[in-house]
């Protein structure tokens, strides 16, 4: 009985290496891949462009490397099952990418000709370095592959390190694509996500990182867990210095780059720092679709999210593992805890759209924190125990967890208020979008009443080609639907407008309370003096006296107590009507109001280019103030910090159906690319010179009346003047004058 054998053609390799591998970028992850699998702690990954051909690929890893034999049983046998067998990596136990035995025929993939280079540490303290060339080309079909020779050598050495380098060019074509190349750079960020970990009977895995050039896309990344750590909606850095003193450093998508200062010294924490990638999983909050997909980052969430601690170079367990929540964050999502520290209420309450007592429901889960803390050698409080799982005591760990918290608490704010400005950007966009489609331009007041006509429209149009009662029922819904709209609108918008006018009143509100604290004062000496008055007169007008300085003295805590409980002025706006009004004595009551400061400071404020009978309007008296106070607050500040002679010059005008008002002062200035900057919310100072001026030349007391602002005025100021068909920009002053802001009102 004749017996058969099968033989492989070494078309195989063509099968395995260019059709089951369906591009270069999947082949190349494959092979870092088995650099993973081989217990590398970092792989350099070049792809070198070539004049005639494709480009030049290496691959050079700190893995385990491999042996002659190795090579020889493993590499150069096709579908070995070796990794099926030991499914997890020798050294630390890392679960094997791989099993097929196919991956290493990616290079098959990248190009004709292949150099392979290896070294291993053997039993005996010498090395074995193996070097292997494999000529693809000669691997023709109709060939069997076991007749093919690959030309190899190998040397024995006493002192090398493990890895392995493959060299791969050749390929007679060039197929890397932009959209490829972010493929691999995803994929490999996943492998580089892994930062270490403590697996039962190995040694512990230190982490995984990856070395990436290409110069044809302009890129060289030292450090692909940095990028990927940077790329998902924000990077917060925590430091503390050698006095104790702890900054917080937030980096995110529409917020760019803010910074806060614990408000207690921690000296013991000293030398500790943190880097920490805030990843939301949504394409919209993702900085750097190049390095994480929606898909990517889930894989890597669910393997290596977490904020692990390490001291002194070394993780410290059970700090980031899965389960192990020692920020508390999954137990304050898990019982819906809403409202954030006191420390940061006031923090929150200054940004708009921001709900103090709600802010922290947009608090990620724990693995949604990827980062590590590090621990360093001034850092006092942390004694690791002797299996470096926790530490000896909790002083430390938790100072440490307070002010890690802390910084995660005050990025939430910032992500809730990044996420109020994106709906903000979506009604911009709907609007722009409901302008294209209608031709002509819907001013932001007008929107909804515009879209209301539109859906009318196109239902009342549909509605013809129904029957007579259907026809009726659906207008008749559609009437009670857009009333309904309408009227919640009518109503949302009034608030706002409400709202607006009692923020705007905060800068009244300062100076009264300043006023009131010097009438206390003054209060004061006079009950001194009454009693050394009443010591000197007979004893019935000694009793007199006696009562006036009693009453003086319940009028001064009477007074104290307003003030303690005074946190907000309402104005009756919502029950006023807008009406024409003359300008020039609002203006002049507007300036009353700095009268201290103006006096105090010898500023000058002249008004002799502002007609008397101005008038205008229609709008409300306290929207008028809003946007004067808000304006004039503003210059006052900005020529205290100049010093010098201080000056400031309001002039008016009418243009046409607007009356055009310019305040222009002689103060620090602003730089033309901060004109529109300063409208948005809280951008109070965009130069950093104001409030540095002012804290060099204001009094303590005056403090309390231009001292730091809110960063609304200017904003509050627009939203008033846009609703009354108005506006306010900064134009570039002229002669003396150091800023020049231009108001058209009705």
């Amino acid at each position: 009985m004749a017996e058969l054998i099968f033989t492989v053609d070494s078309a195989l390799l063509s099968e395995l290496g260019e059709k089951l591998v369906e591009t270069a970028h999947i082949a190349l992850v494959e092979l870092v891949k088995n650099a993973y699998d081989a217990d590398a702690t970092l792989v350099t990954v070049k792809i070198v462009p070539h004049r005639r051909h494709g480009p030049e690929v290496h691959v050079v890893d700190n893995g385990s490397g491999m042996t002659f034999r190795d090579v020889e049983n493993y590499w150069m046998r096709i579908a070995t099952t070796h990794k099926q067998a030991q499914d997890v990596s020798p050294r630390y136990g890392r679960p094997r990418t791989g099993s097929k035995g196919i991956g290493r025929f990616s290079c098959r993939r990248l190009g004709t000709q292949l150099k392979l280079l290896t070294t291993a540490a053997l039993d005996d303290g010498y090395y074995e370095q193996t070097e292997v060339v494999f000529d693809w080309s000669r691997f023709k079909p109709g060939k069997e592959i076991t007749t093919i020779k690959c030309e190899g050598s190998r040397e024995r050495l006493k002192d090398a390190s493990p890895g392995t380098t493959l060299i791969i060019s050749g390929s007679p074509i060039d197929e890397w694509s932009k959209r490829g190349y972010d493929f691999l750079k995803r994929q490999l960020a996943v492998l580089a996500a892994n930062r270490g970990r403590k697996r039962a009977g190995f040694e512990e895995d230190p982490g995984f990182n990856v070395s990436l050039e290409a110069p044809d896309f302009n890129e060289k990344i030292s450090n692909l867990r940095e990028q990927l750590l940077s790329a998902g909606w924000g990077d917060l850095k925590v430091r503390v210095n050698s006095g104790g003193e702890v900054a917080c450093a937030l980096d995110a998508l529409k917020v760019g780059k803010k910074t806060i200062t614990y408000p207690k010294k921690l000296p013991d924490l000293a030398s500790v720092s943190a880097t920490i990638g805030i990843m939301p999983v949504g394409r919209v909050e993702m900085r750097n679709r190049e390095v994480i997909s929606k898909g990517s980052l889930s894989e890597i969430l669910d393997d290596w999210g977490g904020i692990y601690v390490r001291y002194k170079g070394f993780r410290v367990y059970p700090y980031g593992e899965p389960g192990n929540d020692w920020l508390n964050i999954d137990r304050d999502r898990g019982i819906r805890r809403t409202a954030l520290s006191e420390i940061l209420q006031p923090f929150a309450a200054k940004l708009r759209g921001v709900n103090p007592q709600r802010a922290l429901l947009s608090l990620l889960s724990s693995k949604s924190y990827i980062g590590d803390v590090e621990i360093g050698e001034r850092a006092i409080g942390f004694d690791p125990k002797a299996s470096r799982e926790g530490f000896v005591g909790e002083a430390g760990i938790a100072a440490l967890q307070e002010i890690i918290r802390f910084a995660i608490d005050w990025s939430t704010i910032y992500r809730e208020y990044a996420r109020g400005l994106a709906a903000k950007e979506e009604a911009r966009d709907a609007r722009e979008e409901l302008a294209t489609q209608l031709r002509h331009r819907v001013e932001p007041k007008e929107v909804v009443a515009t879209a209301i006509r539109v859906v009318e429209s196109e239902v009342r149009n549909l509605a013809t080609q129904l029957p007579t009662t259907e026809r009726q029922q659906v207008l008749r819904s559609l009437r009670t639907a857009t009333q309904a709209i309408a009227k919640h609108e009518a109503s949302g918008r009034e608030e706002l407008r409400h709202l607006q006018l009692v923020a705007s009143t905060s800068t009244l509100l300062l100076i009264f309370s300043h006023e009131v604290k010097s009438l206390l004062s003054w209060l004061e000496q006079v009950s001194i003096s009454l009693d050394r008055v009443r010591r000197q007169v007979k004893e019935a007008e000694a009793r007199k006296l006696a009562e006036i300085r009693d009453e003086f003295g319940t009028t001064k805590k009477r007074f104290l107590d307003l003030l303690s409980m005074t946190s907000l002025i309402s104005v009756h706006s919502r029950r006023s009507e807008a009406v024409r009004l003359t300008l020039r004595p609002r203006l002049e009551r507007a300036i009353r109001s700095f009268d201290l400061i103006t006096k105090n400071y010898e500023i000058e404020i002249n008004l002799d280019h502002v007609p008397g009978t101005l008038q205008v309007g229609p709008m409300l008296e306290a929207e008028l103030f809003a946007v004067v106070l808000n304006v004039l607050s503003n210059a006052i500040k900005s020529v205290i910090a100049a010093g010098g002679r201080k000056k400031v010059m309001v002039a008016a005008e009418r243009r046409g159906s607007k009356v055009v008002l310019n305040i222009r002062d002689s103060g620090i200035g602003l730089d033309e690319e901060h004109y529109e900057r300063v409208f948005a919310p809280f951008a109070a100072d965009p130069d950093k010179r104001l409030y540095r001026g002012l804290d060099a030349k204001l009094n303590p007391e005056d403090q309390y009346i231009v001292g730091t602002g809110s960063g609304l005025g200017l904003s509050i100021a627009r939203e008033i003047l846009s609703y009354r068909g108005g506006t306010i920009r900064f134009v570039e002053p002229h002669n003396e004058w150091k800023a020049d802001i231009e108001i058209v009102m009705p």
